[in-house]
């Protein structure tokens, strides 16, 4: 591993670090049921994993519910379960040996990503984030969807020697429509919500995100592993 990696992966895990020491020193909670709901929910999802062609990682559908959360929890509650959607997602059935590193910067890019488009959707829509969930859904979404894909490529690049544009589009090539066809469905459902009963729509989601992951795991399981693999730190 080259120096630069291992500088970029301890900035990430340095961030995430300090975005949980910032969540829990200002711990707030805006219910104990509907954190308990999401929490529950972006927890099931982690394990419906699917592993991208090419790479040595999985997606989950846990970003659906975290956007949802977003809309409805405080900033701790939702670092919190970003958290556990991570360590979930790592250690849920993994095809091989865990190394610590890969859980930490798995945990840190999902924690940073998810507080990133957390505090700039609840800075951009002000008093209004509260009135409808879907919204903040969608303009949540399209902030984690770049920044946590773009982090990951990056250390997919830096480990394995590519280059960086050559892997980005390899990523987003297979990612896009899994992460946009869900945010857009998440702001549908959430439409019918406010933030404050948006755990309803989640509910109402679960159904559409298990047949989603059935849909995207059998093709994922038909196509053709490129020749070349690239490497990468992310967690299974």
């Amino acid at each position: 591993m080259t120096n630069t990696a291992k500088t970029y992966i301890a900035l990430v895990l340095l961030s995430g670090a300090a975005v949980l020491a910032f969540a829990a020193g200002t711990w707030t909670s805006n219910g104990l049921q509907p954190f308990v709901i999401y929490l529950g929910l972006a927890a099931l999802a982690s394990t419906l994993k699917v592993r991208i062609p090419g790479l040595e990682g999985t997606i989950s559908p846990n970003f659906v519910f975290l956007l949802l959360a977003m809309a409805a929890c405080s900033f701790s509650e939702v670092v919190l379960i970003s958290l556990a959607a991570a360590l979930v997602q790592c250690m849920w059935a993994p095809s091989k040996r865990l190394r610590m590193v890969q859980v930490a910067f798995s945990a840190a890019t999902l924690v940073v990503s998810t507080a990133v488009a957390f505090k700039f959707s609840h800075m951009f829509l002000g008093a209004h984030a509260g009135e409808s969930a879907a919204p903040f859904v969608l303009l949540a979404g399209s902030l984690y969807f770049p920044l946590n894909s773009a982090m990951v490529s990056i250390v997919i690049g830096l480990v394995g020697r590519q280059p960086l544009r050559q892997v980005m589009l390899r990523c987003y090539e297979w990612v896009f429509r899994h992460f946009m066809g869900g945010i857009l469905f998440a702001g549908l459902i959430s439409g019918a919500y406010t933030a404050t009963t948006a755990w309803r729509g989640a509910l109402v989601l679960l159904p559409a995100v298990v047949l989603g992951y059935i849909y995207y795991a059998r093709p994922a399981q038909r196509v053709p592993m490129p020749a070349e693999r690239v490497r990468t730190s992310a967690a299974d």
